[in-house]
């Protein structure tokens, strides 16, 4: 197997974007991360590559600190003796990920040789299923108003948005960054909300990761106490018919593997699973990992 590097994304872009393109969804997050690092130098912190031999390209992998390693193959086969000589090849020169984002069996397999390298251990993050969708279906909305974030809103929004990274992403988020975060995306107008019937706001959704022929949503987040109601699928039925309305050829969002009341609610507004993705932190045995 070869390992093959670019000197940027840009090359990297030049021979691989048009079957990145292919599973657009799926391959979102190399295809973003390229998109915006396309003059930067290609380094340890910032690579981009593949691994292939004479005849085929078996994975396309980017590692772009401070995110974690995310590879993607588009082969339904056994990939483990690629995959095994892309760890061997982050372990020889000593390139220190901070975890990994791909197929469960390619992190697996991953995670297996490249510790036998580098001193670490892996835990598994999150689970998501990776939904798309193209066309929305007709489904009965609750009553209230989809509209944009107002700037007057922007605290509740960082609120929902700490929220969101503790329950959804198993994370912390600092509050000065998600006040400077959601003040950003409402400026931008990125921010929607869907308002009950008693004009109170009640769940809330983002259009962020812009993509060649599509776009991610993400921050979808209703408080607990109007869970269950709708709020959810009614804000993401307006945002997806309206994004698909503007142009855009398919939304998409990740979702919680072990949340089936999103997934179905997601699935009666057009959504399907396409693929999926496992997130694992890797935690290093010997401080002197990053000296």
């Amino acid at each position: 197997m070869i390992i093959k590097e670019y000197n940027n994304a840009q090359a990297f872009l030049d021979d691989n974007e048009a079957t990145l393109l292919q599973e657009e969804a799926i391959s979102q997050l190399i295809l973003y991360n390229a998109y915006q690092n396309l003059t930067e130098l290609g380094s340890k912190s910032c690579l981009f590559g593949t691994v292939q031999d004479e005849e085929n390209i078996w994975l396309y992998f980017c590692n772009v600190a401070p995110y974690k390693l995310v590879i993607y193959s588009p082969l339904q086969v056994d990939l483990s003796v690629a995959v095994s000589a892309l760890a061997e090849y982050f372990g020889i020169n000593n390139i220190i990920i901070s975890g990994i984002n791909g197929r469960y069996d390619i992190c697996q397999e991953f995670i297996k040789q490249y510790s036998a390298f580098i001193p670490c251990t892996f835990v598994e993050k999150l689970v998501t299923d990776i939904m798309e969708i193209r066309e929305v279906n007709d489904i009965k909305v609750v009553d209230g108003l989809h509209r944009l974030a107002v700037p007057a809103e922007d605290k509740i929004i960082t609120d929902w948005m700490i929220q969101f990274h503790i329950e959804a992403l198993d994370s912390e988020m600092d509050y000065e960054a998600a006040l400077k975060k959601a003040e950003r995306l409402i400026k931008e107008g990125r921010i929607y909300v869907y308002e009950n019937s008693e004009r109170k706001i009640v769940s809330m959704a983002s259009a962020t990761r812009e993509l060649p022929n599509g776009i991610a949503i993400t921050y979808v987040f209703t408080p607990e106490e109007f869970r269950g109601m709708g709020y959810a699928a009614s804000n993401i039925y307006y945002l997806s018919k309206k994004l698909l309305g503007e142009g855009y050829e398919f939304c998409t969002l990740f979702v919680d593997k072990n949340n089936l009341v999103s997934a179905r609610a997601y699935e009666k507004v057009g959504y399907q699973i396409v693929g999926d993705n496992y997130e694992y932190i890797m935690i290093p045995m010997d401080d002197t990992l990053y000296d």
